[in-house]
């Protein structure tokens, strides 16, 4: 009987032995949550779209604060101008709505988030700004590393005081530069960064835009979302995209005009040597002029392209053979940029608008998309990488989705009402451990242990 107990005993032993690393990981993913959200202050009227009823708002105005929390499983808030808020324990990224100047949309960015803007000016036609907010009781340091297509890249630093809200022209920090990319790092404190773009032509505005963060450098960058390009004189493709019946499908701005513009900087010491392809939902094929581009090593550049069929939903996949970074300005179609995105995490929430349209494309591979939306059943959608997958939200609401992959897929989020056009990329949020993020009160230093990582 004592032997029969010993071996029992001894089988349960090496079960919960064998049993530990596993759960040292679980552990160790739950013990990651997400960084607090910052939606950056406006002179203009916005609204931030907040997702989870667990959710927790603090409103910045000045140096006064005042915390509040969400009880619905979403909800819509008005902040006062020029407040600024930051959203912690939200189920999926908060997202900010402007429509003063036609339509802008802002997935709230993270707190020490270093993020690479391909796209803004300080020429004389523009009126953009970095927009910072330091939640923190210590002062905030960023450097900022900008390229232009004359020069060599121009560093420096800004320093954004304790609770406060910072706009820096860019034409104060290197004028009259047509073409731009900024690289943005947070080297001290609790400070978000995002990039507001403004274009006047004369006394009238010529539209508004944040520009989200493009994907940082790398040998292959995917843009999720080109809008309407009508059709255009151009040589013959070099595949065929052939017509097929489709149903009914929401509605897409049909661009005034047929040409995109490029932007796409190398940023290391070498240059690179890409290649463009572009994806609709029926096929690719290669832009006459966007194949084996050579690129100088610093310099921004800038290349249109038109089609030979007209489409209006695409995507961009450059492959290069150094690292580069890029995104496309549809510029006639209401100022709206379509910064490259990274691959999205294999299980993310989102927040959508209503009509919006989800476009997907993968990276490699034909992964399995499964998306649900509240209480509806779970939709099934393949990706490839040669054509461009979509799915619409239907309700007359924001929707909170979750999506899920079993492959490398990335994404946007279009939509397009009587106020305009904008695009919302998704990103994968910053991270941290339960024990890593810094009270309000505390800064964040960079390289020390209590560094936020991109998820």
């Amino acid at each position: 009987m004592k032997k029969y107990l010993f071996v029992a005993l001894l089988a349960i032993t090496t079960l919960i032995v064998s049993l530990l690393p596993h759960a040292a990981v679980e552990s160790e993913l739950q013990s990651l949550r997400y960084s607090p959200e910052i939606c950056p202050a406006s002179k203009n009227s916005t609204q931030i779209i907040v997702a989870g009823s667990s959710s927790k708002v603090q409103i910045f105005r000045g140096k006064k604060s005042k915390v509040s929390g969400v009880k619905k499983n979403f909800t819509i808030l008005t902040p006062p101008p020029n407040a600024w808020m930051e959203i912690s324990e939200s189920v999926g990224a908060p997202v900010l709505v402007d429509r003063s100047e036609g339509l802008s949309l802002l997935a709230c960015p993270g707190i020490a988030e270093p993020a690479w803007f391909v796209g803004g000016s300080s020429d004389i036609a523009s009126q953009d700004q970095l927009v910072l907010a330091n939640d923190g009781a210590s002062a905030a340091t960023l450097l900022v590393k900008m390229w232009s297509n004359q020069d060599r890249p121009l560093e420096t630093a800004i320093t954004v005081s304790a609770r406060t809200s910072r706009n820096v022209r860019l034409d104060t920090l290197a004028p009259g530069v047509k073409s731009m990319v900024l690289y943005v790092e947070p080297q001290v404190g609790r400070v978000s960064v995002s990039l507001q773009s403004k274009r006047k032509t004369g006394f009238k505005s010529g539209g508004a835009d944040y520009i989200s963060a493009s994907a940082a450098p790398s040998l292959e960058q995917i843009i999720p979302i080109v809008i309407g390009i009508k059709k255009s004189a151009a040589k013959k493709s070099a595949t065929k995209l052939t017509k097929k019946k489709v149903k009914k499908a929401p509605v897409i701005p049909r661009a005034s005009g047929s040409i995109r513009t490029l932007r796409v900087l190398a940023p290391g010491e070498s240059g690179a040597t890409f290649t463009v392809t572009l994806l609709a939902s029926d096929g690719s094929y290669i832009p006459v002029g966007l194949d084996g581009i050579l690129l100088e090593a610093g310099r921004v550049k800038e290349f249109t392209f038109t089609a030979s069929v007209p489409l209006n939903l695409s995507a961009l996949r450059i492959s290069s053979d150094a690292p580069i970074v890029a995104s496309v300005n549809n510029d006639d179609v209401d100022y709206a940029w379509s910064p490259s995105v990274g691959g999205m995490e294999k299980e993310s929430a989102l927040l959508i608008p209503p009509k919006g349209i989800l476009a997907l494309i993968a990276s490699r591979g034909s992964p399995l998309v499964l998306v649900k939306a509240g209480s509806r059943g779970v939709t099934s959608l393949p990706v490839s990488t040669e054509k461009l997958t979509t799915w619409v939200n239907e309700s007359k609401n924001w929707a909170l989705i979750n999506v899920s992959s079993d492959g490398t897929v990335h994404g946007s989020i279009l939509l397009a009402d009587s106020s305009g056009s904008a695009l919302l990329p998704i990103r994968n949020r910053v991270r941290v451990g339960s024990g890593s993020l810094p009270m309000s009160d505390l800064s964040v230093t960079r390289g020390g242990a209590s560094l936020p990582t991109s998820g």
